[in-house]
């Protein structure tokens, strides 16, 4: 194996520990498929254009178009023309990225593997690899090749889960190292014969191409690169910290790809959480918001709950928690639960929770803790997977014509809410600005009912625009921001609004962090998925008689306002309220305020006019490259088989096509010549027959008289006076039979490999 393949071996291997660094990132295997095959035809056209010499330039231009036809074919197969992308391919794949490029605003390691992060993920690796290409063996620049790949790996690390990341990055090092050493060695026998005081058994391949101290000083750095960031203060906690949940280092949070749901809701846009894990599972007859706490204190940018001696928890004897509410107005819904990833200590609940009680011995029911302030039932000893338990919760079902006649108290009593009841009209340190005011009053003015005038609330938001990717502000009055300047954000802003409106206008609020009701399918309608995408966040209302009320500010998320908002004579779309009830409700809801995702969510997040997903839920770009890398397997396995058969016929068209005696021996020496290429070393330009014989003779186990004897009568018979006999002619076929066995005993695995299914050996004279 020459230098040159082994540079561009290592270079390979530098590029595939890169490609595989994306497994700190993405959450399942099955991206690398198209990235490799992308990285590969990359390879391929590079060097394919350095070999028929066209310009850097020229060659960037055909590898791009060549990236755009492979990216349709892989990801939008179904909008090619005769082989050709489309336009409307082009807006398919820019769809996906764009979409992708939304959804990374939430995503943290590791992301589910988004139609566009494969495609930027291939994007990515196809030019890394063709500039790696160019700079190593065209401009010799193999510092300027190893940059992307290290920002690559760096960006990967620092925004991957962090598992065994001191691995990958030893990997990564030794994968540069030898690059490094190779490329170098391959650089110094480009510039010609080694040039020696010591006399060597061959001094066009030295023993080594490093000294001693060389070794010693990449061992050094090698060590230092290692070891360095244990005693480097800022590496933990500073820009190189991995990214978490939370945002933060190892320590902080519930650890990457942690259950941990983050229970503050903020007016000020920053990144939010989420996770496709599923966190748990749970069996109701009719779908709802699952609780996990309730936030009462506003400190003019976050919603919190109370904390210390304000909140204090009571033990649930024997399973029943007391209500502090009329119990004609409420009916009893019960849920099982079965916890999957949620982390903490908060149990999720429906409403108001009156009974509870621990189906299995993995939880301690003495454990169980319950916090009227915020109606959180707790476990005080941690919840852990596959914890089950049954609650049944107090619901209240309250028509649109009942609450309109219902009162909002206007203070709480001392003996209900003792020491907080102030939280629930309290606006927070920040005064409403001015211009808030005038909004309110404009959505409100010519509203008698408070329900109404809620309602109005909760519709007028609804006209904003559902955003996870809000711009960060320097603005400290975050409420006048979000409601007069951006008008749009997610839902803990539109929930957090909502309250803080409810608060001026003088009513007791609070917003609840929990789950959407999760996705269900036909089969088993009563039984619900929630993962750590539908996490959610809603205002509430004390309403007499019907307790805390649920609203729906957020508009786009999935939630649709709830049924009792709308006037029973309100129509949409030619259905009327009942009939809209009946579509989105679950057996048994009463509200058919929560449209339940019936198959499963597109947890892709891509929407595809055509399907965009088979019937097993996997993406079809994965289906359509399944196809068509079985096509391209199938393809290389008869290449490979017809190769040694193409050599052979080859061979023996050769000594057909000969009828002379001078033109057996020329076969014959061809054959010679084209195996000694491949198993040895080639001819030279230049180079006559017997300097040839005579050089493979002296250096590569060829028996050196056979050699010149086969030359002597080839060059005899090519440039002599008279036609050579036909005995001559039989005796160099016998002499090239002797020099065969050798050649192939001499030769190592990979040259006999290449004589054998290369097809370079084709390309040459017949």
């Amino acid at each position: 194996m020459g230098s040159e393949a082994r540079t561009r071996l290592s270079l390979a291997a530098l590029l595939i520990v890169t490609l595989f660094s994306f497994g700190q990132v993405f959450d399942r295997g099955d991206w690398p498929g198209p990235a490799l095959l992308g990285m590969t035809i990359s390879t391929l056209i590079v060097v394919a254009a350095r070999r028929l010499g066209i310009g850097g330039a020229w060659t960037f231009l055909g590898s791009a178009l060549a990236l755009v036809w492979y990216l349709t074919l892989v990801f939008r197969m179904d909008d090619l023309f005769y082989g050709l992308p489309t336009v409307e391919a082009l807006r398919g794949l820019w769809h996906s990225i764009d979409v992708s490029y939304e959804k990374s605003v939430v995503d943290y390691a590791p992301v589910p593997v988004r139609t566009g992060y494969v495609i930027l993920t291939v994007c990515a690796m196809w030019v890394v690899t063709g500039f790696a290409e160019l700079a190593t063996f065209r401009w010799k620049r193999p510092l300027l090749a190893s940059i992307p790949p290290i920002a690559l790996f760096s960006f990967l690390s620092i925004v991957g889960i962090g598992t065994g990341t001191a691995f990958i990055a030893l990997l990564f090092l030794a994968a540069l190292l030898l690059y490094l050493a190779l490329e170098s060695s391959h650089r110094l026998r480009s510039w010609g014969s080694w040039i020696t005081s010591v006399t060597e058994r061959n001094p066009e391949s030295p023993g080594e191409v490093t000294s001693r101290l060389a070794r010693r000083m990449g061992a050094s750095c090698l060590a230092a690169a290692l070891f360095s960031p244990l005693f480097l203060p800022a590496i933990g906690d500073g820009l190189l910290a991995w990214r978490t949940p939370s945002g933060v280092g190892p320590g902080s949070g519930s650890g990457p790809g942690g259950g941990e749901v983050d229970l503050l809701a903020s007016l000020q846009p920053r990144l939010v959480q989420q996770s496709e894990a599923e966190m748990f599972r749970v069996s109701s007859q009719a779908p709802d918001y699952w609780r996990l706490t309730s936030l009462i204190i506003f400190d003019g940018t976050v919603w919190r709950p109370l904390g210390g001696d304000e909140e204090v928890p009571i033990p649930v004897t024997q399973g029943v928690i007391p209500s502090r509410h009329s119990p004609d107005t409420f009916r009893p819904v019960p849920q099982r639960y079965r916890i999957a990833g949620l982390e903490g200590q908060l149990m999720p609940a429906a409403v108001e929770p009156g009974e509870v009680a621990i189906l299995d011995d993995t939880a301690d029911a003495s454990a169980l803790r319950y916090r009227f302030e915020t109606v959180s039932l707790e476990l005080s000893s941690g919840i852990s997977e596959n914890v089950a338990y049954e609650v049944t919760s107090r619901v209240a079902r309250p028509s649109f014509n009942e609450l309109s006649d219902a009162t909002i108290p206007l203070q709480l009593p001392e003996d209900q809410e003792p020491q907080i009841s102030h939280y629930y009209y309290d606006t927070g340190p920040i005064p409403i600005s001015p211009e808030v005011r005038e909004l309110a009053e404009s959505w409100t003015r010519g509203i008698d009912s408070p329900f109404l005038k809620l309602i109005a609330l909760q519709d007028n938001l609804r006209q904003f625009t559902y955003s996870i990717d809000v711009p960060a502000s320097a603005s400290t009055d975050h409420l006048t921001t979000f409601l007069i300047d951006d008008r749009r954000g997610y839902c803990q802003q539109f929930a957090a609004a909502f309250a803080l409106l409810a608060r001026h206008l003088g009513y007791p609020a609070r917003v609840s962090v929990g789950f959407l009701p999760g996705e269900t399918d036909i089969a088993t309608p009563d039984n619900y998925t929630v993962r750590g995408t539908d996490a959610h966040a809603w205002p509430e209302v004390l309403f007499d008689r019907y307790g805390w009320v649920r609203f729906e500010p957020t508009p786009g998320n999935g939630a649709s306002p709830p049924s009792y908002t709308t006037r029973p004579s309100a129509t949409s779309q030619g259905q009327t309220i009942s009939d809209t009830r009946r579509l989105n409700a679950g057996p048994g809801d009463l509200e058919g305020n929560i449209p339940v995702p019936v198959g499963g969510r597109d947890r892709g997040g891509e929407v595809d006019t055509r399907g965009g997903r088979n019937g097993q839920g996997r993406p079809e770009w994965e289906e359509t490259f399944a196809r068509l890398l079985t096509v391209l397997l199938i393809a290389i396995l008869v290449g490979i088989a017809l190769v040694p058969a193409m050599k052979g016929l080859r061979t023996g068209s050769r000594y057909r096509r000969a009828h002379s005696p001078t033109d057996q021996v020329a076969a014959a020496f061809a054959h010679f010549e084209s195996e000694a290429a491949e198993l040895a070393v080639a001819r030279g330009v230049s180079e006559s027959a017997s300097a040839y014989a005579r050089r493979m003779g002296e250096g590569y186990r060829v028996p050196k008289n056979s050699a010149l004897e086969l030359a002597t009568i080839y060059e005899r018979a090519m440039y002599g006076p008279t036609e050579v006999e036909a005995d001559t002619a039989r005796r160099a076929r016998k002499l090239v039979a002797e020099l065969r066995t050798p050649l192939w005993s001499g030769a190592t695995w990979v040259q006999r490999l290449q004589r054998l299914f290369s097809p370079r050996g084709l390309l040459g004279s017949n």
